[in-house]
């Protein structure tokens, strides 16, 4: 099924502090260490373990904190606005191998679709907004809850890049637990390429696939 695409929006980014993050032996701690914004973007970090946790901002340098949220309590949440290009860095001060990054840029474009039979919605962003052939673009992909405008958790999709005649070029399937990912892929032409995000599954249950198209234009 096809979503017609209803919407070009910057939702609120949402970063979660995934479940036993204390753990340094854990494979990760937040569900993407590295998401990219638009200028002037709210984001906004959620905590999902059972513990309380505490973050601080930077510049990329790490010199000086731009802003500390304080204590963040289990399902609770700290909200910090971009105003300025550049690459930011964030961390816990507390467990210091909780760490990730965020890119604020005025380059980026975003469009969202929406399914009215399950009310979850696909996001795609990508930047640079209009690449050239051989520059690498980065894509965010978000899964979100229309009832809740939250992030739809456990999304089975696959992401696909084809060209005009519908040849796919790239393709990875995947698993979504926290609902966002992330993928990169280096356009090698000029011309009008369409990513695909396709949902297999939600929270685990199968359903009729829910294809997502979006257009991107390579620029010569």
């Amino acid at each position: 099924m096809l979503i017609p695409s209803i919407e070009l929006a910057y939702s609120e980014n949402v970063i979660t502090i995934i479940p036993c993050s204390s753990n340094h032996n854990n494979s990760k701690f937040f569900d993407m260490p590295f998401y990219f914004a638009q200028k002037g973007q709210q984001v906004r970090w959620f905590n999902a373990d059972d513990i309380n946790h505490r973050l601080v901002i930077t510049n990329f340098s790490g010199k000086g904190s731009l802003s500390d949220s304080g204590i963040i309590k289990p399902n609770g949440s700290f909200s910090f606005r971009f105003n300025n290009i550049g690459v930011y860095h964030f961390l816990s001060p507390v467990y210091p191998w909780m760490s990730g990054n965020v890119s604020v840029t005025n380059n980026i474009s975003s469009a969202t679709v929406f399914n009215p039979k399950d009310n979850v919605g696909i996001q795609l962003s990508w930047t640079p907004s209009m690449p050239r052939p051989g520059e690498l673009t980065h894509f965010q992909i978000i899964f979100i809850n229309k009832q809740t405008d939250k992030n739809q958790q456990h999304i089975d999709y696959v992401f696909s890049i084809a060209n005009p005649e519908n040849k796919i070029l790239y393709q990875q399937t995947l698993h979504s637990s926290w609902g966002v990912e992330s993928a990169s892929y280096k356009f090698q032409t000029a011309g009008l390429f369409i990513p695909k995000v396709t949902i297999d599954a939600i929270l685990f249950q199968p359903i009729e696939p829910v294809e997502g198209h979006f257009i991107i234009p390579v620029r010569s």
